[in-house]
């Protein structure tokens, strides 16, 4: 059974006063004479957040203690859009068709992805890791076909991030899109709300962590 997701984002912008983190999760084995063995457990970059922030509106706070329950606490994902980094065009720029090569995944079915680092050492399989993009923002997504835009018979999954194209494309085409996205995450931690005045409310740090499977 699918664990649950809420299709809607956190009503805090996470930029201002709030910090995150991307991660890599590698399990480390240390020997008696020193040497460190290392396993990559997946290849996929994981990101944590912390969301610092006072509201002087009842409105937010009041939201985002609603999303709190909606998701029970630490049971259901929702989306949170980064604000350093929702583009598969740089990290903030308008999406082209040609930002990110896709993963075929069925005849005429790809899934929406984007690279970080450098592709320098890929051959290796190390330093061009990827995150699968699950949550594109609807109206954002272009793709094309060898380097053409495709204007016709694209229909995106805004849920799973998968698109379909139609008639499918052959196996050798170069399938490329881009898009904005949302990261699919839910809280790691407790909500803790401060009465500071009759109108603001301080939420102390508030833990969110990715879902790499949403």
């Amino acid at each position: 059974m699918p664990n649950p997701f809420l299709e809607e984002r956190l009503p805090v912008n996470v930029r201002l006063g709030t910090s995150y983190a991307d991660d890599y999760p590698v399990l480390i084995t240390t020997a008696s004479g020193g040497v460190e063995y290392r396993k990559l457990i997946n290849p996929f970059p994981v990101r944590s957040f912390h969301v610092n922030f006072t509201a002087d509106q009842a409105s937010l706070w009041a939201s985002v203690l609603a999303l709190y329950h909606r998701a029970y606490g630490k049971f259901a994902g929702f989306r949170v859009k980064c604000r350093d980094d929702f583009s598969t065009n740089g990290m903030t720029g308008s999406p082209t068709p040609l930002d990110q090569a896709l993963a075929n995944t069925a005849s005429g079915i790809y899934q929406l992805r984007k690279f970080y680092g450098t592709n320098g050492a890929a051959l290796s399989g190390v330093g061009y890791p990827s995150r699968i993009i699950y949550k594109p923002v609807a109206g954002t997504v272009v793709a094309a076909k060898n380097g053409v835009t495709i204007s016709s018979g694209l229909s995106v999954d805004t849920t799973t991030g998968l698109i379909t194209i139609t008639p499918a494309p052959l196996i050798g085409d170069n399938i490329t899109a881009g898009c904005q996205f949302d990261i699919p995450c839910r809280f790691n931690s407790q909500i803790e709300v401060t009465s500071v005045d009759v109108a603001m409310r301080d939420c102390g740090s508030i833990d969110i962590i990715e879902l790499l499977q949403p």
